[in-house]
């Protein structure tokens, strides 16, 4: 799926110099995604086992989707707890790869617990959206927002990877894994991430006719 990611950042490049700094956060994570994505499968052909890889690009992930929450969102109280929530977010991910999980398996709780935390994020955002007076009294329709599509795209693969995430290593225990019981799970992943990346393409579009 990365290469679809690399053709996403197209339109991201040809207009990042229109692109507000929440977009260009979004941009970040995309090229973070793409780095994810190849450096995830270049280590599995190397090195066989790439969870510590995977594990440690996700909390990437989350710090650059914090910054950018941080951005959208305007309750200051929020954004303060943003960037707080970095640091105890990183000491039990810690916690999770030395002690309750271990470093060559999918850390499924500290996964779980960024992935909730980005859904509540997306949340607020979504409240502040229908409750922001000044959108009504400009008459301007959330739906033609760039952020509320990017918001979108974040929202529907978390939620979609949230359950998987939390019960990976209690389905690991109760069934036997065969060689192409991965599939299903890939199946998961991949299409929550295309649903993204559409929602973030119609996104980049906002923003081309926002300034057209």
């Amino acid at each position: 799926m990365w290469g679809i990611e690399c053709l996403l950042l197209i339109p991201f490049i040809i207009h990042f110099g229109k692109l507000g700094k929440s977009g260009k956060w979004i941009f970040y994570f995309l090229i973070c995604s793409i780095i994810f994505a190849a450096g995830s499968k270049l280590i599995a052909q190397i090195w066989g086992n790439n969870l510590w890889f995977y594990n440690t690009m996700y909390f990437v992930a989350f710090v650059i989707l914090s910054f950018y929450f941080r951005e959208v969102i305007k309750y200051k109280t929020v954004r303060n707890i943003i960037m707080g929530m970095l640091f105890p977010v990183l000491a039990f991910i810690i916690l999770d790869y030395t002690k309750l999980e271990g470093p060559n398996v999918f850390n499924s709780y500290a996964i779980s617990a960024q992935t909730f935390i980005l859904m509540i994020y997306c949340t607020i955002f979504f409240w502040q959206l229908i409750r922001d007076e000044d959108l009504v009294r400009k008459s301007v329709f959330i739906n033609s927002l760039p952020d509320f599509w990017y918001n979108s795209g974040i929202f529907v693969f978390h939620s979609g990877f949230f359950l998987f995430s939390l019960a990976y290593n209690i389905l690991k225990l109760s069934f036997t894994i065969k060689g192409d019981s991965g599939l299903w799970t890939f199946a998961i992943t991949f299409g929550a991430g295309i649903i993204q990346l559409i929602l973030l393409f119609i996104g980049v579009l906002k923003v081309k006719k926002s300034h057209t």
